[in-house]
Parts: structure tokens; C-alpha cells; sequence
């Protein structure tokens, strides 16, 4: 399908895409107008689009007088993309249609140290599976999207290098992925597509400077500059969770010593609690969990912390200095709108939240600290699945 189309036809295409996607809904009129192309060339186009199933009428505007105009918006209703992430303990793989809604969802377990074809298998376990599932809920297929961390060529679709999984070196998933199912195949860092998802479906809409932080199993920095992503020179951009916070500190997976993601993940905190009530320490969590802390948590640290436990509060006043320091460093280079915090030990933690804010605010510049805005989220969205899907549509016809 395609090669139907010219490499001037499917450029054009592809930023009437992602203009769209900024927009949510936007008129021909406006897109003529935006990227400055005649009235009868966006006609050929949309209606391309539209047949394609990608982009739908959605209704008419307010006019003061004579015709009125149509939108235009994604069509969920015609496809779906497969977009899923690798996570330290689990794939998530899911069906997004192109307004960025999950359709369908599933979670696959893995381990940190798995070898490669294992990954490999249980990634196509998972693409067949919600390919199945498409079929029987009879929507299309647009494109396969994953996002993971560590080195990589997005362009070509090479892993480079996989910390979490053994005998991963320069690995072709594009091709790989694409010989097996026939099925374009895209590859994005999973915090650049956090800031993606943020950007077109989150709390980034219609924010032109804003970093997303992901603080999970995981830290990592999505950027978005002058309303576009960054990727940097070769995509390993925003990796914050491998800057330095404690001199000769403990060993991160990167092979340095002190990063930020030896004391401020899901992991570290757990260790932490498991510790503590090893130790003798009273919490809420030791009547719950004693006898069985090996089955603790984040949700539930995060819990008890909301109930005001002060052990636990002590953990996250330990981690909310350490983010905080770091992200004044970030404002106080860039100078973003807004800060965007997502993920298992920051969702729902009312407390983490508001000390990284006062350290934030009470440690950048003035000028900035009046104008930034941090935020959180009170549910678990993963923005990183949508922001896949974004991705995938953003590039569908470029690459």
C-alpha cells in the first residue's frame, strides 16, 4: 500500500498527520493555511486519508455566515497500531487506535537477565496475540511500535544494546519484526515516546517546552523544544536516571557507580522498607506485610505513605532530594513550561510529589521558579504506550 505513493506524496501525508495530531481537530481551511499548501492539494490528500482510514469528518464549526467548515480527525474506529513497551518486569502490549485510546491490553511477565531469544519469542507471542486480536474485533493494522531503553537506531530499527536482557547486541528488530509479520515496524526510546504520549494525549497538549519524567523501575527524560521531540544526535537523549548523585555509590546496571536510578526506583525503595522491617522498624507496612514481605508493593508503600506512616515518609524525603536537585539542574537549563512526573512511585504519591515541588521551587532561579509548573499524575496512566502509537503515525509514511 505503501509503495503506491511517491516519496513528495507521503511527506506531505505525514505532516498532515502530525498536524492533525497536534491539533486534535482542525479544518482544511487551517491546514491549507498552516502548511502552506494549495486548497485542492489537501483535498487530494484527505481524501487519501480518509480512504486509508487514518482520518475522519467529525462535524462542522461556528461560522458567522456562508458555508460551513468540516473537521478533521483521527478515525478510531477503522484501525488499531500494535504499541508495547519492555519494562524491568513485564511487556505491555497494547491495541491503540489513532485517537491514542487503548483498545485492548495484556502483560507478559519477564526477568531482568533474560537471554535474547527468549525476549525475542515473548515479544512475538505478544504481537501475534494482539494481532489475533484485531482481527476479531475486525480493525485494521497500521503499524507495530515498541519502546525500550539503552542504545538504539530508531532510523533502522537496530537495538544496539539491552541492559536488562543477556546476549543483546545489535539486534535487527525492524527486520526481524517485519519478516515475520509483514507489518511496518517502528522503534522509539520508551521515554521519548512518554513525552510523545504526553504531548498529543496527556498533560502536555498544547505545551511547546515541557520535559517528561518517568520515575518507575527505571528514571528516565523525555524533552519536548519548541514543540517538537528531541532525540538528540542518535536517541540516547534524557537519560537522567545514569547521571551522577553519589560519588563512588552504589553499582548501576550502566556499570558507573551513584546514578540517580541507584536510589530513586521502585526498586531501591522496596529494598529500603524490606530493610527497615528486617530491622525492627515500625510501619504500617510490617502489620501488613511481616510474614510475607517479599509480596510488598510500590502501591502499597505508596499507600501508606498517603496515611501518613513515617518511615515510609522518611524513604521518599530521602528520594524526593535526589530528583529534586536533579530537576532543578533541567529547569535551570531549559527553562520548560512545565515538569510532567509519571510513573509507579510518583502516581497517586501526593507526598513525593509535593517535597520534589518545594525543592524545585525553592532551588531554581527566581524567574523560573515563578513560571514553572509541576505536575503529576493521580491515576497510572503509562502515557508510553499511546505515545508509541503517536509515533508510529507521526513516521507511517516517512519511513
Amino acid at each position: 500500500m505503501l509503495a503506491d505513493y511517491g516519496s513528495i506524496q507521503k511527506e506531505r501525508m505525514a505532516d498532515i498527520l502530525n498536524t492533525i495530531l497536534d491539533y486534535k481537530e482542525i479544518t482544511r481551511g487551517e491546514l491549507s493555511d498552516i502548511l502552506n499548501l494549495s486548497p485542492s492539494s489537501i483535498v487530494k490528500y484527505i481524501n487519501k486519508l480518509i480512504e486509508l482510514g487514518l482520518v475522519r469528518e467529525s462535524g462542522q464549526n461556528k461560522s458567522t455566515g456562508g458555508r460551513k467548515s468540516i473537521f478533521l480527525e483521527f478515525d478510531p474506529e477503522v484501525g488499531v497500531n500494535i504499541s508495547f513497551v519492555f519494562n524491568l518486569s513485564n511487556i505491555h502490549g497494547a491495541l491503540v487506535n489513532p485517537a491514542g485510546d487503548i483498545v485492548y491490553e495484556i502483560f507478559v511477565s519477564v526477568t531482568k537477565g533474560i537471554f535474547r531469544e527468549d525476549l525475542l519469542n515473548s515479544m512475538y507471542d505478544i504481537i501475534e496475540n494482539l494481532r489475533v486480536r484485531a482481527v476479531g474485533i475486525g480493525k485494521r493494522i497500521f503499524g507495530i511500535g515498541l519502546g525500550m531503553g539503552d542504545s538504539m537506531d530508531m532510523e533502522n530499527g537496530i537495538s544496539h544494546e539491552y541492559l536488562l536482557a543477556r546476549e543483546w547486541i545489535d539486534v535487527p528488530l525492524k527486520k526481524l519484526v517485519e519478516t515475520k509479520f509483514n507489518i511496518p515496524f517502528f522503534l522509539i526510546n520508551d521515554i521519548d515516546a512518554a513525552a510523545l504520549g504526553e504531548k498529543f494525549y496527556g498533560r502536555g497538549i498544547k505545551i511547546e517546552n515541557f520535559v517528561s519524567i518517568w520515575l518507575s523501575e527505571t528514571v528516565g527524560m523525555g524533552m519536548i523544544l519548541n514543540n517538537r521531540i528531541y532525540f538528540g544526535k542518535n536517541g540516547s537523549v534524557g537519560e537522567l536516571g545514569h547521571t551522577n548523585v553519589i560519588p563512588d555509590g552504589a553499582l548501576c546496571t550502566c556499570g558507573n557507580r551513584g546514578c540517580l536510578e541507584t536510589v530513586a526506583t521502585e526498586n531501591y525503595i522496596l529494598e529500603k522498607c524490606r530493610e527497615g522491617i528486617a530491622g525492627g522498624v515500625y510501619s504500617e507496612i510490617a502489620d501488613l506485610y511481616g510474614d510475607n514481605i517479599s509480596e510488598l508493593k510500590i502501591e502499597n508503600v505508596v499507600r501508606a505513605s498517603a496515611k501518613g506512616d513515617r518511615f515510609v515518609r522518611n524513604i521518599f524525603l530521602e528520594v524526593a532530594s535526589y530528583i529534586g536537585l536533579k530537576l532543578i539542574d533541567i529547569a535551570n537549563i531549559l527553562n520548560p513550561e512545565k515538569i510532567i512526573l509519571r510513573g509507579s512511585i510518583i502516581d497517586g504519591n501526593y507526598f513525593l510529589f509535593t517535597n520534589i515541588e518545594r525543592i524545585v521551587k525553592t532551588g531554581t532561579l527566581s524567574v523560573i521558579s515563578d513560571s514553572i509548573i509541576i505536575e503529576y499524575s493521580d491515576d497510572r496512566s503509562d502515557m508510553r504506550v499511546p505515545g508509541v502509537s503517536s509515533y508510529i503515525l507521526m513516521n507511517y509514511f516517512r519511513k
